[in-house]
């Protein structure tokens, strides 16, 4: 019985051994057979030949050549350019289509216009992520498809420091020990470069960052000087340590509006700086007491950087000496700050105020962006309260009517056997009440409101903002009007599903197409769109009567073909609205009744659209919002002095040249500084 039972086992085991071997044969075989399909796949993508290379951009939009190459057979698709965060999937939810053709043999090369993140805008996490090109055919078959690394920077790695200083060595630290610095969408390390007076005219164009520190600028020439003036105003951040060097670092500067008035020595008149910072002990360092001579500068309480902004570049003038603090011990920082900490709070502030960092001057601190995405949102929420008294008015008369009311009055009239009928009689009436009543609530189009905002001091930068929604569950694409050169997402909806991104931003021919893939009816989308001049606002200003004692605005005139239903005047931190100024009309403030003043004080200055909804009436409040854009856009360009007037209009041309209900806005500003 036992050797019955062994030889039983031993032929099971044997039939489990050729099972799992065949499964195994199998599965090997399937995995060739995978490998050789993919294998094809891949030759038949290697029919095409993707390229792709950044071109001079503005400040508004990353320029990307695409050069496609079909050496096989006829096609026909579309190529999408996405942007591969590898930071945060919240941001790769924009998909850049153009849609061409490509007979055997031929190669077409056009330009993408990727948003550069300002004012909100989210097309992108950081400048880091690959560009993914994919080529996708009329059955969204992938055809090729090629990412590209560090593209939109460039290709850069590092961001270059250039050191002017007789004593090199004690400023090394300032590269953080390879600690990374946040700046322009990416994190970058600190490459150094050693500077004297023969190799400095050389260097400038390969730097991001130059630090003069413990060396005489006197001795420099005025070709030399220019050169760093000019090297400032293209992007690039300067900044100066000063301390016990101030008045030889300072001596060939003079154009930076900056005077050494007295150096305290170590621990003299310290409670200066320590009652604004303590980062550092202040006493370890010979302090100097600069002077901001024109009025210009905004001091960063941490680092004690005294900024400004310099066209697109930014300069930074500290009280110490970056030299001597590079000699402090890790005791003489605070608990919670090391020295690689505290030179990339420096460095932080140095270039806050920098076009060249953000894309977008900041004003001491202010997030335009905030408050252009919060104005956006709210714009097209004036008329979301519908009246729906009509409508309650039916449902609540047939409910009382239809049970016993009816059933009461049939029975006085002895027609009790008529109930049956009438009941349905009443529902079917009930319904066509209530159908015909809520026509007036139906959203039968997109509906889209537009903000277009324009610099009439520089008529390239014309934006238009787009709120848009649409009662169906479904795709929708519009069609911008002629002139628009690039779209994109004004605000992150959220990760995308495999390669079905919720934006899209389609060109045709010369034609950009905007929309979105919704999730929900009544989606909201919102977008940014642009183009490089606006022909409407050419030869118009908006003047401003000064007072000759106190930087005040006392008149406004509307120098456009455009009349004004508000206008706001925003002086420091402060903004006053006021109602109609038409076309070529003068305005005295002083004789017109304002609407409305706010405090912008404070961050994100809540106060506005608060004071706003006390003073107008609800069904304003889209302008109130449109003029919110405006105001935002021009404070963000104040640098905290000078005067914006910004105007508002309802009479402007429609952005979306489509099927679709636009409400469009324009604000016109200008800027008059100090």
């Amino acid at each position: 019985m036992k050797e019955y039972i062994m030889k039983s086992r031993i032929k099971f085991e044997k039939k489990v051994t050729k099972f799992f071997l065949k499964l195994t044969l199998a599965v090997f075989f399937s995995l060739v057979c995978c490998g050789t399909m993919g294998m094809t796949a891949f030759a038949d993508k290697s029919d095409f030949k993707i390229d792709a290379e950044m071109m001079p951009s503005g400040i508004y939009t990353y320029d990307v050549r695409l050069t496609v190459e079909n050496t096989g057979k006829d096609w026909e698709g579309t190529v999408r350019v996405t942007v591969d965060s590898s930071y945060s999937a919240y941001y790769n939810d924009c998909a850049y289509d153009t849609v061409i053709s490509l007979p055997q043999g031929s190669t077409k090369q056009f330009v993408i216009r990727i948003p550069i993140p300002r004012d909100g805008t989210n097309s992108m996490s950081r400048t880091g992520d690959g560009v993914k090109v994919t080529l996708i055919d009329g059955n969204s078959n992938v055809a090729a498809e090629r990412i590209f690394k560090q593209l939109l920077n460039s290709g850069v790695d590092a961001l270059t420091m250039g050191i002017l200083s007789d004593d090199y060595s004690s400023l090394t630290y300032m590269d953080m020990g390879g600690q990374k610095l946040y700046y322009y969408s990416d994190d970058y390390p600190i490459r150094l470069v050693e500077l004297n007076q023969d190799n400095l005219p050389d260097s400038l164009d390969s730097l991001t960052f130059l630090v003069i520190d413990r060396y005489n600028t006197g001795v420099l020439t005025d070709d030399e000087i220019s050169a760093i003036e000019d090297w400032t105003d293209d992007g690039g951040i300067l900044v100066i340590g000063t301390g016990s060097y101030a008045e030889d670092t300072l001596s060939g500067l003079d154009y930076l509006g900056i005077e050494c008035r007295e150096v305290y020595e170590k621990g003299v008149n310290v409670n200066k700086w320590n009652s604004v910072s303590d980062y550092v002990d202040w006493s370890q360092l010979n302090m100097a007491n600069i002077v901001d001579t024109s009025g210009r500068y905004y001091t960063y309480s941490q680092s004690l950087a005294m900024t400004r902004d310099k066209i697109d570049g930014a300069v930074a003038v500290l009280p110490y000496s970056l030299s001597e603090l590079g000699a402090l011990s890790a005791s003489d920082y605070s608990d919670y700050v090391t020295q690689s900490d505290f030179v990339y709070v420096i460095l932080d502030d140095s270039s806050s105020n920098a076009n060249s960092r953000y894309g977008n001057s900041y004003s001491s601190g202010y997030d335009s962006s905030y408050m252009t995405r919060r104005m956006l949102s709210a714009l097209g929420n004036s008329n979301n309260i519908l009246n729906f008294g009509v409508l309650k008015f039916i449902v609540i008369v047939y409910v009382i009517l239809v049970g016993p009311v009816f059933y009461l009055i049939l029975r006085a009239l002895k027609k009790r056997d008529l109930y049956w009928a009438v009941v349905p009689a009443a529902a079917l009436v009930g319904i066509v009440l209530v159908f015909f009543a809520g026509r007036g609530f139906e959203v039968v189009s997109t509906r889209v409101y537009s903000v277009t905002v324009c610099n009439l001091s520089d008529r390239k930068d014309c934006r238009t903002y787009l709120h848009c929604f649409d009662a169906g569950h479904r795709e929708w694409s519009l069609r911008l009007a002629e002139g628009y050169e690039y779209a994109g997402p004004q605000t992150s909806y959220g990760v995308s599903d495999d390669d079905e991104y919720y934006y899209r931003i389609r060109k045709e021919g010369d034609r950009l197409f905007f929309g979105i893939r919704p999730t929900t009816s009544f989606e909201d989308g919102y977008f940014c769109a642009g183009r490089t001049a606006d022909a409407r606002t050419e030869g118009g200003r908006i003047e401003s009567d000064l007072s000759s004692m106190k930087f005040t605005v006392l008149s406004v005139t509307n120098d456009t073909n455009y009349d004004f239903d508000y206008f706001a005047v925003v002086e420091g931190d402060s903004v006053r609205v006021f109602r109609n100024l038409a076309a070529g009309e003068t305005s005295s403030l002083n004789k017109k009744e304002e609407v409305f003043v706010s405090a912008l004080g404070g961050y994100y200055y809540y106060d506005y659209m608060y004071d706003a909804r006390e003073a107008v009436k609800a069904e304003e409040m889209d302008i109130m919002a449109a003029l919110g854009i405006g105001i935002s856009s021009a404070y963000s360009q104040l640098n905290g002095n000078g005067i914006a007037i910004i105007g508002l209009t309802t009479d402007w041309d429609k952005t979306v040249d489509d099927g679709c209900s636009e409400v469009s806005y324009g604000c016109l500003y200008m800027i008059q500084s100090q």
